[in-house]
């Protein structure tokens, strides 16, 4: 006996997410992924079905699976990958506020009414389907003919294991638990401060007078493109004011052209030739907060970066997640300067205050407002301008428009830092540097093979008049040493230096505010992943 039409339309839209994502695995992972997948939907679908008897009950029992199903559909066709790492920190850096805010927005409103849409409608269907039996006497060869399908399926996609788990990966029922256990569950533990096993540095402070000390790591920063380094166009006319208040370093180096191997190395200071992502157990910000210091971390960066070291201060500041996602790119610098004006205003302490900043991070456009255009518009440029393997002058003009913000920036945090009477330093270092085509031939960073510019980078220091008074030793060794090469490991032990952080494994020879400082020229950099040497 033929299925009345309600029940089949509620069958359509119960399987249309599962089909849609099926398409996607078969596309991105191939058949064997996509035998997991049916499989494992399959023998869902037969639980169910044997469960519930009925098909009113089935249906019913279907519906938070079919919303499931259409968001991961949803996220796997935007994103191009299931739920992983992106929207778990998404997610744990996310307060209640902003993920009920998010269908305030119009993209937020669509999803929401599409949801309810269809639910309403699948439900209709569910509620007046009849409860007609699922398996009857004569469906046995139904009913066993599908639980040999899912064992032969299965069989076939567990050949090759990482294409079978890609396929449960993309089941939005066992998807959604590998999720809840895995890189959510590693968000939720780095943003409390508990990823990674931490050991105590036995740090202390020299001296107990308040200071407030600012570090800035800065994104894809070539040096060859300030103009305070002598580059043509005028992209840093407030840095090249501070002449003589400012030590510039005239030959800082990236330790890898990569953040993901660049901004670990700087906080923790590891070099290159012993650094292991899985051996870290500390770093700044810890040192910090053990020797006495109040610490903030200010981000407009993806904060995997900082939270996969266990960065984890006392006042930590996410950029909007949700509507990041949303948009497809990070707000402008600028918005971390109310932030940082309450923590300098804090008072009372003496503070530790980083920022990581989003710079000079392709797209380049993205990193400045209107009013920078200065070198020429760039706001139609796309992916596909890079990938073109054309020079195209607006890429350099919007790259210098971003270098010429970043100067803008840096100068508003130092006029904060000058309404200081304590002691207070601002330093800056880019975590690497970046290759423009129509000037270097090769585009971007991260690149397998050493290029100049992705390593030679800008950084300085700066004092205001109160440090100068009380560590005039430490303003003399860095002028000395600003002509010398400083690797961005050195930056630790540097500004441990500059706060007056002492510990036994504090290395003078490695902070260049120290005049025991030794240039590191023997150790190798990290270039796309793997170990090069430096080619003058």
């Amino acid at each position: 006996m033929s299925l009345p039409i309600r029940i089949y339309a509620a069958l359509v839209l119960l399987c249309l997410p599962y089909l849609a994502v099926g398409t996607w695995l078969l596309h991105m992972k191939g058949l064997q992924s996509l035998a997991a997948f049916v499989a494992s939907v399959g023998l869902l679908m037969w639980v169910l079905a044997f469960s519930a008897r009925s098909w009113r009950l089935f249906l019913l029992l279907q519906f938070p699976f079919l919303i499931l199903g259409a968001a991961f559909a949803e996220y796997i066709y935007t994103f191009d990958s299931p739920p992983g790492q992106l929207i778990a920190y998404v997610l744990a850096t996310s307060s209640w506020a902003e993920v009920v805010g998010f269908f305030g927005i119009w993209q937020g409103k669509k999803l929401l009414l599409a949801a309810l849409l269809v639910g309403t409608i699948y439900l209709w269907l569910s509620a007046r389907a009849p409860a007609r039996p699922i398996f009857s006497s004569r469906s046995g060869y139904w009913r066993w003919g599908g639980i040999a399908a899912v064992v032969l399926l299965s069989a076939y996609a567990a050949q090759n294991s990482a294409a079978f788990i890609d396929g449960l990966a993309a089941n939005p029922v066992i998807g959604t638990a590998m999720f809840l256990g895995g890189p959510l569950r590693q968000a939720n533990a780095a943003v409390k401060g508990t990823a990674i096993r931490k050991l105590p540095y036995g740090a202390s402070r020299i001296h107990d007078a308040e200071e407030v000390h600012i570090l800035v790591i800065g994104e894809s920063s070539r040096r060859d493109s300030w103009s305070v380094y002598g580059y043509q166009r005028e992209t840093t006319p407030n840095l090249e004011r501070l002449q003589g208040e400012a030590i510039f370093f005239q030959h800082a180096m990236a330790d890898a052209n990569m953040t993901i191997y660049a901004v670990p190395i700087l906080l923790t200071g590891r070099p290159p030739g012993s650094f292991d992502i899985k051996d870290i157990t500390g770093n700044l910000v810890d040192l910090a907060e053990e020797a006495g210091y109040s610490t903030s971390w200010l981000m407009n960066q993806d904060p995997h970066i900082s939270l996969l070291i266990g960065v984890h201060a006392d006042h930590m500041v996410y950029p909007p997640s949700i509507s990041t996602l949303v948009e497809g790119h990070l707000p402008l610098d600028g918005a971390l300067l109310p932030d940082l004006q309450r923590e300098i205003a804090r008072g009372g302490k003496s503070r530790f205050i980083g920022l990581h900043i989003i710079g000079s991070h392709w797209e380049y456009a993205q990193r400045y407002p209107a009013a920078f255009e200065r070198f020429g518009a760039g706001s139609d440029l796309s992916h596909l301008a890079v990938l073109s393997g054309k020079p195209d002058p607006r890429i350099v003009d919007s790259y210098d428009n971003s270098v010429s913000y970043t100067d803008w920036f840096l100068a508003q945090i130092i006029q904060q830092a000058r309404t200081l009477t304590v002691p207070a330093t601002v330093t800056f270092f880019s975590d690497h540097g970046e290759d423009l085509l129509m000037l270097d031939g090769v585009a971007g960073h991260g690149t397998a093979g050493y290029s100049k510019h992705q390593f030679e980078i800008p950084a300085f220091v700066w004092v205001n008049s109160a440090f100068r008074e009380a560590h005039p030793d430490k303003v003399q060794a860095m002028t000395q040493n600003a002509g010398k090469q400083i690797r961005t490991h050195n930056v630790f032990y540097s500004m441990a230096d500059l706060m007056g952080i002492g510990w036994p494994g504090a290395s003078p020879e490695q902070s260049f505010a120290s005049t025991g400082f030794e240039p590191d020229l023997t150790t190798p950099f990290i270039a796309g992943g793997k170990f090069v040497a430096r080619v003058d």
